[in-house]
């Protein structure tokens, strides 16, 4: 994969990012200065479900998949989503202390921008108004999953 982006490539890319893309420059600018590239091989498991999580992860390249284990004491996974460059996972774990409620694995290398638990939580004490577009994105993101679990009971 390239080199690492400026702070400006980043800024660009945040932008483009649904949970990022209403916010001012210089709140993007904030959230570019301390996130870290990653970059991870295909076939990688990046979040493991259970476990403990602090991170959020904003795809520059690659592609992830979204698996959740059975409930029958199996190895069984199953697939809820495909996530590709321009989108987000492990949002939730920026706000709460709970376990990661998925697994993500790699479908194809991959770069991401890491943005840590701590970080963000030092941004947004200088630009509160970052957590209501977050909110948004969370709220659309919730109302795709109901579209989707109504698509199955019917």
């Amino acid at each position: 994969m390239d080199s690492e982006f400026s702070i400006p490539d980043k800024i660009l890319h945040l932008k483009s990012i649904p949970i990022f893309q209403d916010l001012a420059v210089r709140e993007l600018a904030a959230v570019a200065t301390v996130t870290e590239e990653v970059n991870v091989e295909s076939g990688q498991t990046v979040i493991k479900e259970g476990e403990a999580g602090n991170v959020m992860y904003l795809i520059l390249e690659g592609e992830v998949i979204v698996l959740k284990a059975q409930q029958d004491n199996t190895d069984h996974e199953i697939e809820l989503a495909h996530i590709k460059a321009g989108d987000y996972f492990g949002e939730m774990s920026l706000f709460e202390d709970a376990p990661r409620s998925a697994t993500i694995r790699t479908v194809k290398d991959s770069r991401f921008m890491v943005l840590q638990k701590n970080e963000f939580s030092e941004i947004i004490r200088e630009y509160p108004q970052i957590t209501m577009h977050i909110c948004r994105a969370f709220c659309q993101r919730i109302r795709e999953l109901h579209v989707k679990i109504d698509s199955y009971e019917k």
